[in-house]
C-alpha cells in the first residue's frame, strides 16, 4: 500500500543466535547433548597413542552430557610435513587403526608457515564461525541471562544513524562488527589462521568431511539399531501394562495449569524412556524425521504420566519440530508447541526455556506463513520487568502484522509504538525513535490525532536526546497543526505544554546550525487567518484591540450607492466604468481586488490571536513582516483580481519580491503580550508603505519568551529565586484564503479556495487623502425639524484634490462652504434650500461642492454647511455622509476616492404645520395684500417629549412678500392632541430681495431664525 517496511532486524536475528549459542544443555534437554568428540594430537609427541588415551580420559571428567554413554572418539594425527616425527607417521596410523579402527582416525597434514612466495596464505576460514564477543561465566542461564545477550545485541548493531541504526551494512560488514574473534582482538595485526594456506585449508576439509562419513554416519547408524533392538527386548508386553497402569492411576495436574510440581524422577541411563527418546533424537539428527516423531510422540506419553515435567515439555518440543521438519505425516505441529510453552510457563516455571521454544516456534510459523500466531506468541511473552526483552519482541510481533495478507497496519503501528516505549525504558533510545517514526508513517493523515499527537511529542523528546534537532524540531511543530474545534486538539495542547521548555531548547540548538537572522515558524500562538482586518488609512498604533470591527454588507451597499451617484453627477450623467473605492478588508469583504494605498498612508492590519495552551504565553517584539518589489515602469498599474474559468491570475510580482528594509516600509511594533491560558485577543499593527511598488504582508514575526525559575546564591541573602528568560525567533505566515469555488466538478469535490489578496498590496505614488469630521452632525431631530451643521473636509495626503462631491443617504442641503471656520447662514440659493426641504421621499442626495480656488492643497481645511431635515415620521436611521474627490494629478489605476461616516439620528414625533392662502387683494392704499393661516397641530399625545406647545413666533421665507405684525399679545398654547388656527397677513416687500420676515405671537421678542437655531 505503498509503505516501505523493512522485515529483517539484525539486532533480534544476534540476540537469536546469542540466544541458542550460550543455550547451556540440561539432562532433559538431551537434543542439545553430545554426539562424539575428536582428539588431536601431533605427530611429533613422543607417544602419539598414549596422548590419545590421556586426552580420552581428560574428556571423561568433563561435566559434559553426552546422548549415550558409548563415546564416538575421532582421532586426528596432525602431522607438520616440513618437520620430520620421531616416529614414522605410518607406523603411528597403524597402530591407532588397529586400537581404534580405520573409520576413526585420520592423518591430517598442515605446514607450519607458508613457503617463501611458493603458495600464497588463503582468506580466514574462520571469520563465518567466529561471532562471539561476548563470553558467559558459567554454568545454567541466570534470570538475567537473556537481557545480557540482548543488551549485547543492541548495542552491536544501534551505532549507526538514527534514522536507521542498521544503517548501510553489508552482511560482510555486519559480520566484521559482530563477529571478530577474541584471538584476533589479542594479537595486534594477526589474524587467526593466517599460516593456514589454501592446501591447509582443503586438507581440513577433507578431514571434517571424513569424520562425518566415514565415522559419525556410521556410528550413529548402529547405535540406531541397537537402541531398537534394546526397545524391542525390554518392552514388551510388561511394559505396555505397566505404562496402562500408570496412565490410569495416576494423578499429576494437566498440562499448561500451574499446581504443585512433584521433582522430576530419576530415570536411569539405560531405562526404556531415556532410551526411546535417545533414539528420537538420533533419528531426528539423521533427518529421519518419521521415526523421530514416532519416538517423540510416545515418550512424551510416558513422561506426562510420571510428571516428569521438563522431559514432558522438551519431548513436545521435538515433536513439534518433526512434524515441521519432516513430510510424512499429515498434522499440525502448532498444537504440540503451544502445549509445550504452557508446560515451560506454568508447570515448569522455566522462561528462560519458553523464551527459546517461542523463538524456534515462530521462526517454524513465519516459514509456513501463519503470521497471526507467530505475532501473538510474540506478544505473549512480554512482561513487565523485562522491557528490552519486551521491545524486541514486541517489534518483531509488529512485522508479523504487518506481513499478513492483507496486511495489518493499524496493529502494525500500534505494536510500534508499545516497542518503541518499552525500548525507550530500556535505555535504547535511538531504536525506540526508529519504532515510533515507522509509526508516523502509518497514523499520520488517518484521522487518528490522538495517536498522532502521542507520536509526535515522543519523537520530538526521542529526537531531542539524541541531538536529531530538525527531526525534534519536526515533531514539534506536528503537535498544533489541527483544527482548533476538534477535541483532540487539548491532548496535544497538555502534550506540547509537558515539553514547551524543550521545545525552547530545541529551537535554540537548531538555530545555532542555521544562518543568522534566521526566522523560523512556530506553531503558538494560533492565528485566524480569515478574521485577518485590514484597513486604509489607518492611524500608526501597536497595540490590543477589544473587537474586531464587523462588516455590514447593507450598510457598504448604501455607501456604493452613493459613490456611484457621486461618480454619475461627476460625469454629467455620462455612461463611463464605476469601480467602487473600497476601504476595509475582511473576510466578509470581497477581496477579488489589491487594496491601493499611497506612499505615506498608513495600513491597519487586525490579527486574532489564541493561545491554546493551558498556560501562560509571552510574546515580545511584536511586527508585521513584509515582501516588497518595485514597480515594473514598462506596465502600467492595474488590479490583480481573481480570474475567470480556464485563466490564471498574474502573480509574477511575488517571485521577485524580497524582504522589505526600514527605507522601503515603516512597522509598528508591540513590546510584549501576555496572552492569558486559552485567551483570545486581537492585536492591532500598522504598515506604512515608503516607495512605490508590489508590497505584501508576509507574516507576524515576534520572539517566543520561555521563563525558568534559577536560583541565585547571594552572600547577604543565600539562596535566592529568580527567572531567567529564554527567547526565540519566530515567525506565523499570514494565509488568509478566498472563498471556496464551485465552478468546476474538482472544485466541487475538493476543498478549492479563491486568491485573497487583503495582504497584497500596491503602493501608488502621492495621493490626496481626505479626512472627514462630523461633530455637528445633529443626533436628535423633530419631524419637520431643520438643522445646520459643518462638516470638516481636511486634506492630510501629499497632493491637492479636485472635484469634490457631496453625497448623503436622506435629504439635505449643501450651504456655504469656506476654508476657516464660521457660523453657518442660509446659502444665496435659496431655492435649492427649499425644495429639498419640501422633498418627501428619501433617496439619496449628491451635490458638487464649489471649492473655493478649485481644489483642495494638503494640510487645507474646506468647512461645508449642511441642512439636515429631520423628516416627517417618527424614526431612527443612519445618515451616511460621504465625500467623492479626485487627484489633481492623474494616477494611472487610481481614478477617484471617497470617504464616508455615519451620524445615527433619532427623529422624535412634536408639531405638523399646515399653512393656507385665503386670498390677495389690493388695500386702500392700492397695495396688494396676502391673507393666509397656519394651522399648528400638536401631536405629542402619542410622545412623551412633547407635552404643551407654546408659538411664540411666525415666520415668512419670502424673495417678495413681508409679514406684517397682528398686534396679538394673547399667548397661544398648543395642548396635546390639539389644534389652532393662526391667521397671518402679508404685503409686498419694499425691496427685493427679502427673504425672512418674522412677527411675535404672545408680544414676546423675537428671534433670529437666520441662526442655527
Amino acid at each position: 500500500k505503498g509503505y516501505e517496511v523493512k522485515h529483517s532486524c539484525p539486532w533480534y536475528e544476534v540476540f537469536r543466535d546469542l540466544y541458542f549459542q550460550y543455550f547451556q544443555s540440561q539432562e532433559h534437554d538431551s537434543i542439545t547433548h553430545y554426539l562424539a568428540c575428536i582428539v588431536f594430537v601431533c605427530a611429533h609427541e613422543d607417544d602419539p597413542i598414549e596422548q590419545f588415551q590421556v586426552l580420552e580420559e581428560e574428556v571423561v571428567k568433563c561435566p559434559l552430557y553426552w546422548v549415550d554413554s558409548d563415546v564416538m572418539y575421532y582421532h586426528v594425527l596432525v602431522q607438520d610435513i616440513t618437520k620430520k616425527p620421531k616416529t614414522p607417521v605410518d607406523q603411528t596410523m597403524q597402530a591407532l587403526s588397529t586400537k581404534y579402527g580405520p573409520a576413526t582416525c585420520h592423518l591430517l597434514n598442515l605446514h607450519d608457515k607458508p613457503s617463501s612466495g611458493s603458495e600464497p596464505p588463503g582468506p580466514n576460514p574462520w571469520r563465518q564461525f567466529a561471532k562471539d564477543k561476548a563470553h558467559l561465566d558459567s554454568g545454567n542461564l541466570g534470570n538475567s541471562a537473556d537481557l545480557t545477550l540482548l543488551q549485547m545485541a543492541m548495542d552491536d548493531v544501534s551505532d549507526g544513524e538514527v534514522s536507521d541504526p542498521l544503517g548501510a551494512k553489508s552482511p560482510e560488514q555486519l559480520d566484521e562488527a559482530l563477529g571478530q574473534n577474541p584471538m584476533e582482538q589479542e594479537q595486534k595485526g594477526k589474524q587467526c589462521g593466517e599460516s593456514l594456506t589454501i592446501a591447509d585449508q582443503s586438507a581440513i576439509r577433507v578431514c571434517i568431511n571424513d569424520f562425518v562419513v566415514r565415522g559419525l554416519l556410521p556410528f550413529n547408524e548402529r547405535r540406531m539399531r541397537a537402541l531398537n533392538e534394546a526397545l524391542n527386548t525390554r518392552r514388551g508386553l510388561r511394559g505396555t501394562l505397566f505404562s496402562a497402569t500408570k496412565k490410569l492411576f495416576s494423578a499429576g495436574p494437566k498440562p499448561g495449569v500451574s499446581g504443585k510440581i512433584p521433582a522430576n524422577p530419576g530415570y536411569l541411563v539405560d531405562s526404556p524412556e531415556i532410551l526411546l527418546r535417545r533414539l528420537g533424537d538420533i533419528s531426528f539428527l539423521l533427518q529421519h524425521y518419521t521415526m523421530a516423531y514416532s519416538s517423540y510422540h510416545q515418550v512424551k506419553r510416558d513422561f506426562q504420566n510420571d510428571q516428569a515435567y521438563n522431559h514432558y515439555a522438551a519431548a513436545l518440543e521435538m515433536t513439534s519440530l518433526s512434524l515441521f521438519m519432516g513430510s510424512g505425516v499429515r498434522r499440525e505441529p502448532h498444537p504440540y508447541y503451544d502445549e509445550c510453552i504452557n508446560v515451560y510457563l506454568n508447570l515448569c516455571k522455566s522462561p528462560l526455556y519458553a523464551m527459546r521454544a517461542v523463538l524456534v516456534h515462530c521462526e517454524c510459523l513465519i516459514s509456513r506463513g501463519y503470521f497471526l500466531s507467530a505475532a501473538i506468541w510474540f506478544i505473549k511473552m512480554t512482561n513487565d520487568e523485562a522491557d528490552l526483552n519486551s521491545g524486541l519482541l514486541l517489534e518483531q510481533g509488529a512485522h508479523c502484522y504487518v506481513r499478513m495478507d492483507p496486511p495489518s497496519l493499524r496493529k502494525y503501528a500500534f505494536h510500534l509504538v508499545l516497542a518503541g516505549h518499552r525500548y525507550s525504558k530500556a535505555g535504547q533510545r535511538k531504536h525506540a525513535l526508529r519504532c515510533y517514526k515507522n509509526a508516523w508513517d502509518i497514523f499520520k493523515g488517518k484521522g487518528w490525532s490522538l495517536a498522532e499527537n502521542h507520536i509526535g511529542f515522543t519523537m520530538g523528546r526521542l529526537s531531542y536526546n539524541v541531538r536529531d534537532i530538525e527531526g525534534a524540531y519536526g515533531a514539534y511543530q506536528n503537535l498544533l497543526t489541527h483544527d482548533d474545534t476538534s477535541v483532540h486538539v487539548m491532548h496535544s495542547q497538555i502534550l506540547f505544554q509537558k515539553g514547551i521548555q524543550d521545545f525552547v531548547s530545541v529551537v535554540q540548538i537548531y538555530l545555532q546550525s542555521q544562518p543568522p537572522s534566521t526566522t523560523i515558524e512556530l506553531p503558538i500562538p494560533l492565528v485566524e487567518h480569515n478574521r485577518i482586518h485590514v484597513s486604509l488609512f489607518g492611524d500608526k498604533f501597536a497595540g490590543v484591540v477589544k473587537e474586531n470591527p464587523g462588516f455590514d454588507k447593507d450598510k457598504r451597499r448604501g455607501e456604493v450607492v452613493l459613490e456611484e451617484k457621486a461618480h454619475d453627477l461627476m460625469n454629467g450623467g455620462r455612461i463611463s466604468f464605476f469601480k467602487p473605492s473600497q476601504t476595509v478588508f475582511s473576510g466578509d469583504t470581497l477581496n477579488n481586488f489589491r487594496p491601493i494605498c499611497a506612499i505615506n498612508e498608513t495600513v491597519t492590519v487586525q490579527i486574532p490571536l489564541k493561545n491554546p495552551l493551558q498556560v501562560p504565553l509571552t510574546l515580545s517584539n511584536i511586527s508585521l513582516h513584509c515582501l516588497h518589489s518595485p514597480r515594473d515602469p514598462n506596465h502600467p498599474i492595474k488590479q490583480i483580481r481573481t480570474p475567470s474559468r480556464g485563466s490564471s491570475p498574474d502573480m509574477s510580482y511575488k517571485t521577485k519580491q524580497k524582504t522589505a528594509s526600514r527605507d522601503q516600509v515603516e512597522t509598528s511594533e508591540l513590546a510584549r503580550l501576555v496572552l492569558g491560558p486559552e485567551e483570545d485577543v486581537i492585536i492591532s499593527l500598522s504598515v506604512t508603505p515608503l516607495v512605490e511598488g508590489n508590497l505584501t504582508i508576509a507574516s507576524l514575526v515576534y520572539h517566543l519568551v520561555s521563563t525558568k525559575a534559577v536560583d541565585k546564591q547571594s552572600p547577604d541573602q543565600g539562596n535566592k529565586e529568580s527567572v531567567m528568560e529564554n527567547m526565540i525567533p519566530g515567525k506565523i505566515n499570514l494565509s488568509p484564503s478566498g472563498p471556496r469555488l464551485n465552478n468546476t466538478k474538482d472544485q466541487r469535490v475538493g476543498q478549492v479556495y479563491g486568491i485573497d489578496n487583503r495582504l497584497n498590496l500596491l503602493v501608488t505614488p502621492p495621493l490626496p487623502t481626505l479626512q472627514l469630521k462630523t461633530p455637528s452632525l445633529p443626533t436628535h431631530l423633530f419631524c419637520g425639524e431643520v438643522k445646520c451643521a459643518v462638516i470638516e473636509a481636511t486634506n492630510i495626503g501629499a497632493t491637492p484634490l479636485s472635484n469634490l462631491c457631496l453625497a448623503t443617504s436622506h435629504p439635505c442641503s449643501l450651504g456655504e462652504v469656506r476654508l476657516s471656520p464660521f457660523q453657518p447662514v442660509v446659502h444665496p440659493r435659496g431655492g435649492q434650500y427649499c425644495h429639498v426641504i419640501e422633498a418627501s421621499h428619501k433617496a439619496p442626495q449628491a451635490a458638487l461642492v464649489d471649492l473655493p480656488d478649485g481644489q483642495l492643497n494638503p494640510g487645507q481645511t474646506a468647512y461645508i454647511a449642511v441642512w439636515v431635515y429631520g423628516g416627517e415620521v417618527s424614526e431612527v436611521y443612519d445618515l451616511v455622509t460621504l465625500l467623492y474627490y479626485t487627484p489633481s494629478t492623474s494616477i494611472p489605476g487610481v481614478t477617484h476616492r471617497a470617504v464616508s461616516t455615519e451620524t445615527k439620528v433619532n427623529v422624535n414625533v412634536s408639531v405638523t404645520v399646515e399653512s393656507r392662502v385665503c386670498d390677495i387683494s389690493p388695500t386702500s392704499y392700492n397695495k396688494l395684500h396676502l391673507l393666509g393661516s397656519v394651522i399648528v397641530n400638536n401631536v405629542g399625545y402619542y410622545s412623551l417629549s412633547l407635552q404643551d406647545l407654546h408659538v411664540t413666533q411666525l415666520s415668512l421665507v419670502s424673495d417678495q412678500w413681508i409679514l406684517q405684525s397682528l398686534e396679538s399679545n394673547i399667548p397661544l398654547v398648543v395642548y396635546p392632541g390639539a389644534s389652532i388656527n393662526i391667521p397671518f397677513r402679508a404685503e409686498l416687500a419694499p425691496k427685493k430681495p427679502s427673504y425672512f420676515s418674522s412677527v411675535s405671537l404672545g408680544g414676546g421678542p423675537l428671534v433670529d431664525t437666520t441662526s442655527d437655531h
